[in-house]
């Protein structure tokens, strides 16, 4: 189980590094696309027909390249009163009950909006240039494959901590977050 653990960590150290990246600059595209649309609207008094279309687009994206960082240093709205009054291993078995559930909702969600984005090939973004809307509604299932494999990683390592065992350190926590136990990272 180590070896599959360290697999999906080295895997996901690169797929979370590009959502960070993707979410760094989608944070500085929608800033600049709303401001020059406050700039041309009220200064100029001549609005961008594509400014709001576009940082929404923008928007969506964001959210699902950020949820997976959100998801591994566990920073999702969680109820963790359960859980913190538990012992250690059946605190571990709870929460691997309930990443067993969030990969079920995350492949149902993947194998739905890929036929959802599918659809968009036929309908267009006229404001933002007369682009399909398969770019924009394809957000959804990259998120949710990106979340499915940071959510294997953490159900592998609550597994891990059921039986007795300590799951290998990640990069990426230590470096940017905490783990999901809830424990600050050192």
């Amino acid at each position: 189980m180590y070896g599959l653990i360290s697999l999906l960590s080295h895997i996901n150290r690169v797929n979370l590094a590009a959502c960070r990246l993707a979410s760094i600059f989608l944070c500085g595209a929608i800033a600049v696309i709303v401001a020059a649309g406050v700039f041309f609207r009220y200064v100029l008094n001549d609005s961008l027909s594509w400014a709001e279309e576009l940082s929404k687009f923008c928007m969506l994206w964001l959210v699902f390249v950020g949820a997976p960082i959100a998801l591994r240093i566990g920073n999702h709205i969680a109820i963790e009163i359960l859980p913190g009054a538990l012992p250690e291993r059946p605190a571990a078995l709870l929460r691997t009950a309930v990443m067993a559930l969030v990969i079920a909702f995350l492949a149902v969600l993947l194998w739905k909006s890929w036929g959802f984005a599918a659809n968009g090939w036929t309908q267009t973004a006229i404001a933002i240039g007369d682009i399909s809307m398969f770019w924009i509604f394809v957000s959804i299932p990259v998120g949710s494959a990106s979340m499915l494999l940071v959510a294997a990683q953490l159900l592998l390592e609550q597994l891990l901590r059921v039986f007795g065992g300590t799951p290998p350190a990640d990069a990426f926590t230590r470096r940017y977050g905490r783990e999901l136990t809830g424990q600050a990272s050192e």
